[in-house]
């Protein structure tokens, strides 16, 4: 590697951390709740935290959940089945934030009356920072033109739920001990799978009792989502502190129900 682009690659680096610590999104996710025929609008806070006036564009984009361990693929718009894009638009799509101003950009979701709209879907509002290119004769050169540099992107989640999904269930497929980052490193690691039709917001822990003492610890609990049809692996690293001997493990999987949750148990040796 030459040292020109190991220069680039660190500079765009910095340059990216730097931004990331200077700008912030909220909400990071959206949850739509509408039924076709409908729209509704939310707002995106974007707040310019840095000592120079930030650019940023908005746009769309697809994503779908693949595998177990809770990574996106992110798609190109109305690539997924399941696509929200041409129901969502942003107001405004291009918006300039001076230093330590914050502006609202609002999110509408506009749903037509048709069996299509009556279904689950999913995408991203992608916010991207943006610098305008320097001309090819303030560069020196005769093959750069005038035009938009993206440089850094952020990633908001977008959730639509029709009222007609009611089928909410999951379930606890495996539960087992495995080795954690190291050898030394053990954790419980436990695979739910969405049942339902619903895009499910699940909560998690892990009671360990002593069967020896009767000494219960309860592990970190744990957020995830998980979009219909997939699974999600979640990890609990079994505390070093733990003496050694006989226990009993049950984890616990709240999705949201009213009415149930998933649980399951196994035994564990220290």
């Amino acid at each position: 590697m030459n040292k020109y682009f190991y220069s680039l690659i660190l500079f765009l680096c910095i340059t990216t951390v730097a931004f990331a610590q200077s700008v912030s999104i909220a909400p990071s996710r959206l949850y739509f709740k509408q039924a076709p025929g409908s729209s509704k609008t939310q707002t995106l806070k974007i707040t310019n935290s840095s000592k120079n006036k930030q650019s940023l564009e908005i746009k769309f984009g697809d994503f779908e959940a693949t595998g177990s361990a809770g990574k996106s693929t992110m798609m190109k718009p109305g690539e997924s089945p399941h696509s929200i894009t041409k129901y969502i638009s942003a107001n405004p799509n291009f918006v300039e934030v001076e230093p330590g101003q914050t502006k609202e950009v609002q999110i509408l979701l506009d749903l037509p009356n048709i069996p299509d709209a009556a279904k689950v879907k999913w995408g991203t509002v992608m916010i991207s920072l943006v610098r305008e290119r320097k001309s090819a004769s303030a560069q020196g050169g005769n093959n750069m033109g005038m035009g938009i540099l993206e440089t850094f992107q952020f990633v908001v989640h977008v959730f639509q739920t029709p009222p007609n999904i009611t089928n909410r269930s999951a379930e606890i497929v495996e539960m087992k001990q495995t080795q954690g980052k190291t050898p030394s490193d053990k954790v419980i690691s436990i695979l739910t799978k969405n049942t339902g039709e619903a895009v499910l917001d699940c909560a998690s822990y892990i009671d360990i009792v002593s069967l020896k003492t009767g000494k219960k610890e309860r592990l970190k609990p744990t957020a995830f989502t998980i979009l219909p049809g997939g699974s999600r692996e979640v990890k609990f690293p079994i505390p070093a502190t733990l003496e050694k001997g006989k226990y009993s493990a049950t984890g616990v999987i709240d999705y949201g129900s009213k009415d149930d949750v998933q649980a399951a148990e196994m035994d564990l040796e220290i």
